[in-house]
This record gives structure tokens, sequence and C-alpha cells, in this order.
């Protein structure tokens, strides 16, 4: 359920900020710690 949040989250920055490429591929880092920090609980 989180996943299908993230993507939507992922896809709605992607679409209403395409310039921000850079931004966008470190809010996905973030994005990818806070998964695994959220898996180790």
């Amino acid at each position: 359920m989180v996943k299908i949040i993230l993507i939507g989250i992922i896809v709605a920055l992607v679409y209403s900020q395409p310039d921000l490429r850079l931004t966008v591929a470190d809010w996905l880092s973030t994005a990818s710690d806070f998964l695994v920090e959220s898996v180790k609980g």
C-alpha cells in the first residue's frame, strides 16, 4: 500500500516538474532510504 502511494507521488512529481530531474532523483534516493527504514521497522 505504501509503495503504491509513493509511486503515485513519484509520478506526480515527474509530470509536474519534468525540468527538475536531479531533484526528483534525490527525492527517489530519500524515498528508497525511507522504505528501507520502514521495512526494518
